[in-house]
């Protein structure tokens, strides 16, 4: 059974960009961030908007965001006290496992 969770992972519908190398990517967290780059993937968002798009906590949201921006999946942009975020354009590729 230890080799059954990545055959598992590639039987459930998670975005491939939700994968981090060198993170431990379990269940919650990629379906987290699947949810996060669908929606982005629709528009850009705010915290707001994507909290009520994905029904994720704001901390959760802040989590993955923080997360996402590391790996430059997903960009701030900030105007004024105003914080949007969007898919980079290596965000919006699809990544092959």
């Amino acid at each position: 059974m230890e080799n059954s969770f990545p055959l598992e992972m590639a039987r459930a519908a998670f975005n491939p960009n939700a994968y981090l190398p060198n993170f431990k990517n379990r269940r919650a967290g990629l379906k987290a961030r699947t949810l996060i780059l669908d929606a982005l993937g629709k528009h850009p968002s705010d915290i707001e908007t994507l909290r009520s798009e994905t029904g994720l906590s704001t901390s959760s949201l802040r989590y993955h965001l923080r997360l996402l921006e590391s790996r430059r999946l997903v960009r701030k942009i900030r105007s004024g006290r105003r914080v949007t975020y969007e898919l980079t354009g290596l965000g919006q590729q699809p990544i092959i496992l």
